[in-house]
């Protein structure tokens, strides 16, 4: 079930965001996934119970295809601690200062190999190279 936030949306429709030259974070989750389209920060979905098992480093390669696919390089999640499955992923715009202040662009539940049983080493993440290196297209 793929799908972007309202907060996104919103932005996107007011050219509020500019892909190739924000900040972006990957949050791995476990548990039963839990979209909620008006979640405006990381915190709202903490809130709910939801710990957080790691987030990125920063995301490279932020570019554009032709076809409007957003596209990034790989992305690398160290360490996640041995224990429950990540079985989703919300991809925010990193706020500098505050990291629960992040934005959530897009709800990720729907993704190969999920889930995934983490072993204590990095998740690397790859996006869809048949689909443009993409991860959506709004």
């Amino acid at each position: 079930m793929n799908n972007i936030y309202d907060l996104a949306r919103r932005e996107l429709l007011n050219a509020q965001m500019n892909w190739p030259t924000i900040e972006l974070l990957l949050v791995a989750f476990g548990g039963t996934p839990d979209f909620d389209p008006l979640d405006i920060s990381l915190g709202n979905i903490k809130a709910r119970s939801h710990p957080e098992m790691g987030s990125s480093l920063p995301i490279n390669g932020t570019t554009v295809a032709i076809n409007g696919t957003a596209q990034t390089d790989q992305v690398l999640i160290p360490g996640i601690p041995v224990g429950p499955p990540v079985t989703w992923f919300v991809m925010c715009r990193k706020h500098a200062t505050v990291h629960d202040s992040s934005k959530p662009i897009l709800f990720l539940d729907d993704v190969y190999q999920l889930p995934f049983v983490p072993n204590g080493l990095d998740l690397v993440i790859q996006p869809d190279w048949l689909q443009w290196r993409g991860w959506w297209r709004p």
